[in-house]
Parts: structure tokens; C-alpha cells; sequence
């Protein structure tokens, strides 16, 4: 008999530990730390075929992230946008009330498939965005 094609990608695994960041958005976190400016709680590179969209879970000051989340607004009407996607910041509290802020986007949640190519340029954009945002913020 015959399994849908869907019931092929369905594979159990285990959960994956929070310590471990998959290669594909791994240069992201890695910059989002090394700045100083924030520390990364969890992340995804994103997996369409589950139905994972691509996100960063991370702490920062309100400063910061007000920062991060005007320049992701202002790109789509930049000429041209830096970023395939659209990407935004949704601020929430942990199960502390400490606040978190999740770096994603809803446009993914919407496509029934994207590209790992746009993806993967999309990480890097928003790696050097966070770059030159921590070099002007430390001026």
C-alpha cells in the first residue's frame, strides 16, 4: 500500500535540545550574540515541509530592539529591499514575565513552500543589519 507523500517527511524524531543550532540559521545567532546586544534563547532555521517557520527567540533592551524592528519596517520600502521576505519583532513575556522578543516571519507561515536559497540570504541580510546596527548604537 501506498503512503501519501506528506507521511514521508513525517519522521519522529527527538526533540532537539534548545543548546543545539541547526547550520542553516547558526551565522545568524551567532552574530545576534557576538554583539553584545543580545542573547539568544532558542531558534529554527525553518523546515516547510513540517510546517516550521524560521525564527529567534532572544533577549535584548527595549532600546535595541525598537532599533531592530524600525529597520526591518523600513526595508520593504527601501529601492531595492535588502530582504526577500518581510521580517518582524513580536515582544512577549517568558514564563517569568521576562520579555522576549521573536524574530520571524509571517509571510513564511502563508507559503506553501519557499525558497532555502532566498532563506539563506535573508539570514545573512539580517546578520550584517544586527552587524551595522551594533557599530552605530556603539558610536
Amino acid at each position: 500500500m501506498l503512503q501519501p507523500l506528506t507521511s514521508l517527511f513525517q519522521i519522529e524524531r527527538p526533540p532537539r535540545s534548545y543548546s543545539t543550532i541547526e547550520p542553516g540559521i547558526a551565522p545568524l545567532v551567532a552574530t545576534m550574540n557576538h554583539t553584545g546586544l543580545m542573547r539568544t534563547i532558542a531558534s529554527c532555521e525553518g523546515h516547510w515541509y513540517r510546517g516550521l517557520d524560521p525564527y529567534v527567540v532572544f533577549e535584548a533592551s527595549i532600546q535595541i530592539s525598537r532599533e531592530l524592528a524600525r529597520l526591518l519596517r523600513e526595508d520593504p520600502s527601501a529601492q531595492p529591499s535588502q530582504l526577500f521576505y518581510h521580517w518582524c519583532l513580536e515582544p512577549y513575556f517568558d514564563q517569568d514575565y521576562d520579555i522576549r522578543f521573536r524574530l520571524s516571519s509571517p509571510q513564511l507561515s502563508s507559503l506553501y513552500i519557499w525558497r532555502a536559497k532566498r532563506l539563506q540570504h535573508d539570514f545573512e541580510t539580517l546578520a550584517s543589519m544586527i552587524q551595522k546596527l551594533s557599530f552605530q548604537l556603539r558610536q
